[in-house]
């Protein structure tokens, strides 16, 4: 089956999957507020998202054993809950108001308190309104919750309890590392004189870590070989990091989408490796005209454009885009020594291109 075709398939049995999930959690939940906690993650989980690491997940366990069995389905929505249980968390910390378009967590329970009860004036230390500081916390329980309930896709699953046991042992690592990758991306707006190696540092943990432990349990729960997961893993790592540098340069390109306007990282500040390497470029004009819009939330079209124009001329795009299919190249070779089936081989050679060609 071609590469396209085995993503629609499992994009829909995942996308089933977690519908079955949710409405079985809400069916059994006599409670009328936790009903709604439910509904919200619900909403939250389906509006959108490629699912690519459940898929990933699927495909892994396929390419070691060869063999498309319905029981890994539930670990690998797992992956897809745990990703969204950081999405939650990361739109709390980015101040976000929307995510695929429609309202972040925060936002949907400071809505749903607001209609309930209307505005309460709050003398706390970190909010000064009711509904802001119910919308938060409620936002960061139901990250934790989606956690939890990646956990139980686990736990709940029909593979031996040694397998399962080394899977939740990777996700727990995963989750650790992702949060160190949180704290990273944080640290940066605050660092001067960045690096490369702070970028893919922070991109290492927070981006690559996730989708390299997704992969990881596919293979384990098909009881791959140590040498076969180090070779995915590996793959997976550099594959992810092409991701995220294609996301940054989808941000500047109109002809791309990513769900918001042109040049957001630009806005909030973001270093990305396109920022880093233009700011190493640049000569004093641009230098100074890059930092006085980096950040800068109000920054007209014009401010963007111009700051783009410098990304550009100064090579950086170039020099992204070079990095992007050096780590491509990388991983393909790793995927070599993974010993997967033909179809599974195939499947991640398409993987990896598609993380540097994908346009959404």
């Amino acid at each position: 089956m071609e590469f396209e075709a085995l993503i629609k398939k499992y994009k829909d049995v995942v996308d089933k999957r977690l519908e079955s999930f949710f409405d079985r959690e809400i069916r059994l939940t006599s409670d009328q507020f936790m009903r709604t906690n439910y509904l919200f993650l619900r909403e939250f989980v389906l509006r959108g998202g490629k699912r690519l690491r459940p898929i990933a997940a699927i495909m892994a366990y396929i390419a070691i054993n060869g063999r498309d069995d319905e029981k890994i389905f539930l670990p690998a929505i797992g992956a897809e809950l745990f990703h969204a249980s950081s999405l939650i968390h990361d739109d709390i910390m980015d101040e976000d108001d929307l995510r695929r378009g429609k309202q972040t967590m925060h936002n949907k329970f400071s809505n749903w308190f607001l209609k309930q009860y209307g505005e309460k004036e709050y003398a706390g230390k970190l909010f000064n309104k009711w509904s802001k500081r119910f919308g938060v916390s409620m936002a960061i329980i139901q990250g934790n919750m989606l956690y939890s309930l990646g956990e139980s896709c686990l736990t709940n699953s029909d593979f031996d309890d040694k397998v399962i046991r080394e899977a939740l042992s990777i996700c727990n690592n995963a989750y650790k590392t992702v949060n160190e990758g949180q704290v990273l991306d944080i640290l940066l707006a605050l660092k001067r004189n960045i690096k490369e190696k702070d970028y893919f540092d922070m991109a290492l943990k927070k981006t690559a870590k996730l989708f390299s432990a997704s992969i990881e349990v596919g293979a384990v729960l098909a009881n791959a070989t140590i040498s076969q997961r180090k070779a995915l893993t590996d793959y997976a790592s550099n594959s992810a990091i092409t991701f995220q540098i294609q996301d940054d340069i989808m941000d500047i390109n109109a002809k791309m989408q990513k769900g918001h306007d042109i040049g957001s990282d630009i806005r909030k500040g973001k270093y990305t490796l396109l920022i880093i390497k233009a700011l190493e470029l640049a000569n004093k004009d641009e230098k100074e005209k890059l930092i006085k819009i980096l950040g800068k939330e109000n920054s007209t079209k014009d401010e963007i454009n111009t700051v783009i124009k410098i990304l550009d001329n100064t090579g950086a795009i170039a020099y992204s885009r070079k990095i992007a299919l050096g780590k491509i190249k990388e991983g393909k070779n790793f995927l070599k020594k993974a010993d997967l089936t033909k179809e599974g081989l195939d499947f991640f050679n398409s993987f990896a291109d598609y993380m540097i060609n994908r346009e959404i």
